[in-house]
């Protein structure tokens, strides 16, 4: 039992005096000494660092792009440093290691997902996803060569100015969605390799978005889905909150994409195997919420099963979910070169252009693959038609009841010979007039204009709920500015809500996965070197500026790379998150 704890009061706006910082709520109850991050306020780094050492911290490494520091710090010293007119923020530095499963195989074996859900009698019949457009809501999708010539890159919301992946898992999730095996000759293509990607990058190198910023990114796919084609959104995001998706603009928002033909592919969440663990979007009862399988790296359905962090329903309204599964333990796709999961992971990477990740994202990508390959064989279902198609048609699992599983395993060789039926036949029910801070789930964002708490944007506007769900979203107008004039993201989180899992490292079940270490090489004119991307050309593309260097990975807690870890946007913020894979 932890003694001499001291508590610490967040410092609140109140007119007529200073505010205290913002202090991350994980860091309210510590009595050791944590590493963490101090962010100062403009022009007073110097008496911050001053007053931290006199309150006992140790002052580590200067971060002059946030105007801060790294420091570590008791809860005493914290307790000190509460009301310091000279900080903005103090944020836990986060770490984390690798566990071990129980479920899971020695070593983990590559996962077969092309083949266990049917694509190869798809591909047989010359389905492979042409003419059918996926949206990927995510940390944006690098030109790497398997996706590259296929990609349309939309907004910039994440405030970074690049088209790269810094932080990783969007190119994942493309990959799999869409990958041609470029780099492997074929071999490692994802399930719809001629679809085409539109990249929505609503995070940078941390991953850290705020509910506000996603809403955003998806009212920007809404109103150039027609001029895209786009027919299906992989949205591998989500948060721990529980209001109700009648009155969420999460699930307004989702309904509205559905109701205009957009299938919506949602992750389910790594918050298993506990009941009641469906993240949002993912609880909305329209969309279509995928849970994940192992398929324990072979084709036989004998031994599949759900993995722990796999999360299960119900929700939170007593709706049943997730809808089904797909394979999403140890997953191989393209990696984005020289970003933070893998030089978090670097035990990871699959020469030589791959990574293996685990978790509910893979399994959404996986499923956003299907539905693209349903699409081109039927381009007039509607999205209930396709869901219809996917769950009537899935194949029970014996070993996880269908809190876990749904109505089973994902199978588009069957999906595709189904009778779906009428073409409408879901009720929308939400109206979006509910709170955005409820929406966030306890997961809070520091931006520009300070921690985002409330009924605010991370623009810092006030929030209109009736605006939001009133406007005809052909626009920007619902949220006060262009699409372009602001920074949709900030830089420290104080929750976490990104959806992910692990990237297949660290012990499994006693015996320790040993992979191969990334040490270094050269890539067609470009050099790696410990970690950045020095220039040159790369496989037909120049870089242009900068380092393309990386920051950490955070892990869900039992998908294996686990815990929470510290990580920097490009402009050296701070934030922690919790991902889905």
């Amino acid at each position: 039992m932890a003694v001499g704890l001291v508590p610490v009061t967040v410092g609140l706006d109140v007119p007529g005096r200073h505010a205290g910082p913002a202090i991350d709520p994980s860091l309210t109850a510590t009595s050791r000494e944590v590493p963490v991050v101090v962010q100062a306020r403009p022009g007073r780094v110097d008496h911050a660092a001053r007053r931290a050492a006199a309150a006992g911290g140790q002052v580590g490494a200067p971060l002059p792009i946030v105007d801060g520091f790294a420091a570590r710090l008791s809860g005493r010293s914290l307790a000190a440093l509460a009301g310091s007119p000279d900080i903005v923020a103090i944020t836990l530095d986060r770490q984390g290691a690798f566990t071990s499963s129980g479920s899971q195989l020695k070593p983990p074996v590559e996962s077969p997902f092309v083949q266990v859900t049917g694509v190869g009698d798809a591909r047989a019949s010359g389905l492979r996803g042409g003419g059918v457009t996926v949206a990927v809501l995510d940390t944006g999708i690098s030109p790497m060569p398997d996706v590259a010539s296929r990609t349309v890159h939309g907004p910039d919301l994440s405030g970074e100015g690049t088209l790269i992946d810094s932080y990783g898992h969007g190119t994942v999730m493309a990959g799999i969605i869409g990958g041609d095996g470029g780099d492997s000759a074929g071999r490692r293509a994802g399930v719809a390799p001629d679809a085409r990607l539109v990249a929505v990058k609503v995070a940078g190198r941390n991953g850290a978005v705020d509910v506000s910023t996603v809403l955003e990114g998806m009212a920007w796919v809404a109103t150039y889905r027609q001029a895209l084609g786009i027919r299906v959104l992989n949205l591998s995001y989500g948060t721990r909150s529980t209001q109700d998706p009648r009155l969420d603009p999460l699930n307004f928002a989702v309904q509205r994409l559905w109701a205009q033909g957009v299938v919506v592919v949602a992750a389910a969440g790594n918050g298993g195997p506990g009941p009641g663990t469906i993240t949002k979007p993912g609880d909305d009862p329209v969309v279509l919420t995928v849970g994940a399988y192992d398929d324990r790296g072979d084709t036989s359905p004998r031994n599949d099963l759900v993995p722990a962090w796999s999360s299960r329903g119900p929700t939170a309204q007593g709706v049943a979910k997730p809808d089904l599964v797909a394979p999403g333990r140890t997953v191989v796709a393209t990696r984005s070169y020289g970003s933070a999961v893998e030089q978090e992971n670097p035990e990871s990477l699959v020469s030589p252009s791959y990574i293996k990740g685990s978790g509910t994202s893979e399994a959404a990508a996986v499923t956003s693959g299907l539905v693209a390959l349903l699409l081109q064989a039927h381009p007039t279902w509607t999205p209930d038609q396709v869901k219809q198609a996917l769950t009537s048609t899935a194949v029970p699992l014996a070993t996880a009841a269908p809190a876990a599983s749904g109505h089973g395993r994902a199978r588009v060789d069957r999906a595709l010979q189904a009778d779906p039926g009428p073409a409408v036949r879901q009720r929308l029910t939400a109206t979006g007039l509910g709170s955005l801070e409820a929406s966030r789930g306890g997961a809070h964002l520091v931006a520009a204009c300070g921690l985002i708490v409330g009924e605010k944007d991370v623009l810092c506007q006030p929030w209109n709920p009736s605006a939001f769900a009133g406007g005809t979203w052909t626009g920007g107008t619902w949220t006060g500015g262009t699409w372009t004039g602001g920074t949709w993201t900030g830089g420290t989180w104080t929750g976490g809500t990104w959806t992910g899992g692990t990237w297949t490292g660290g012990t499994w079940t006693g015996g320790t996965w040993t992979g191969g270490t990334w040490t270094g090489g050269t890539w067609t004119g470009g050099t790696w070197t410990g970690g950045t991307w020095t220039g040159g050309t790369w496989t037909g593309g120049t870089w242009t500026g900068g380092t393309w260097t990386g920051g950490a990975w955070t892990g869900g807690p039992t998908a294996g790379w686990t815990g929470d870890r510290s990580s920097r946007r490009a402009d050296g913020r701070p934030g922690t998150l919790t991902v889905l894979g």
